[in-house]
């Protein structure tokens, strides 16, 4: 052992390691960007430690997707109790030693348990057995659950657009996240799912928000309403147009957004590492932008505050002052 086998990752190393792992992927990699990784791998013990960990990660999870390759996999899909064990175990193996990497591998094992997920990037529409319209948002997923008391989907991570069907029946639909559960007849909303709360949105019609351990009544909210709740209760309500988000149109809307939380919006949909000098995370930026095309987004708002974009890899860019 080399003295790193247990040591936890910082995040940014990380990334870093994982973005490399990700550039060394590409079809045909200059001799620059090999010279540029040895480099960056000999620059520090944690780094070569990061990148031993991508490639154990990596091929753990070729393992379980590669034809008869795939007994954890296997009985991680059963509806057995070897199902718990197995999802545990993986969940160890890919955790051990890195806690900076938990919800990147966390994000793995829930597309691969969910009912649906959309990728980093897309936006997937879902028409469900009773004829609710459902639209995920980037890098999400969704278990669905209907019995005889009612409609259930459970946000696992993500983002999404509920339309209820007029010819539904008289069944509630419940939508669970890990922060508590909402109710709705006949409406139209979207649920955003953050790390410490759930927001909810309210277009049409009206739902009701129950956290999770607050024992009072539950919280009703109208069209052109919205809240955000943790578990213990709900942290605010506030008014918000009563029209459809702008990302179920494929667009991305600043009015007088920080430049450090639009960037923040605009990596939900690309991967890699995206952010800003920190002496420029206060200016603002205002517009409408399409999703479809990150990389152009990034080039739209650096030329209006005539700012640099500086590529470490194609998976790592830096907005910094222009230089003179």
């Amino acid at each position: 052992m080399n003295g790193q086998g247990s040591a936890s990752i910082p995040g940014e190393v990380a990334e870093q390691a994982m973005h490399w792992h990700l550039e060394l992927q590409e079809p045909a990699v200059s001799a620059a960007t090999l010279a540029a990784w040895m480099s960056w791998r000999q620059a520090h013990p944690l780094h070569e430690h990061a990148w031993q960990r991508t490639q154990v990660f990596a091929q753990r999870m070729q393992d379980m997707r590669s034809p008869g390759q795939r007994p954890l996999a296997h009985a991680a899909l059963r509806q057995q109790p070897s199902r718990r064990t197995a999802l545990k175990q993986l969940s160890l193996l890919m955790a051990a030693g890195a806690g900076a990497w938990y919800l990147k591998d966390a994000a793995l094992v829930q597309d691969w348990r969910a009912d649906y997920h959309s990728r980093i990037g897309e936006q997937r529409r879902l028409t469900l057995a009773d004829g609710t319209q459902v639209q995920l948002n980037t890098d999400s997923a969704l278990d669905v659950a209907f019995d005889h008391q009612a409609r259930r989907l459970r946000l696992l991570r993500g983002e999404m657009l509920i339309s209820r069907s007029p010819r539904a029946d008289s069944r509630p639909l419940w939508v669970d996240t890990v922060h508590g559960r909402l109710a709705s007849t006949l409406a139209q909303f979207n649920v955003r799912l953050h790390a410490e709360l759930t927001q909810v949105s309210v277009y049409q019609g009206s739902l009701s928000v129950q956290p999770a351990l607050q024992p009072h009544p539950p919280l009703l909210l109208s069209a052109g309403e919205q809240a955000s709740f943790s578990r213990q209760g709900v942290l605010d309500r506030q008014p918000v147009p009563p029209v459809a988000p702008a990302w179920s149109q494929g667009m991305l809307v600043a009015q007088g957004q920080r430049l450090a939380a639009f960037l923040d919006d605009v990596s939900r949909y690309r991967r890699g590492h995206l952010a800003c000098d920190p002496a420029l995370a206060d200016l603002r930026v205002s517009g409408t932008f399409p999703l479809d095309n990150t990389e152009k987004i990034i080039a739209a708002v650096a030329d209006t505050l005539q700012l640099d974009v500086q590529h470490f890899t194609r998976y790592w860019v830096t907005l910094k002052p222009r230089m003179a």
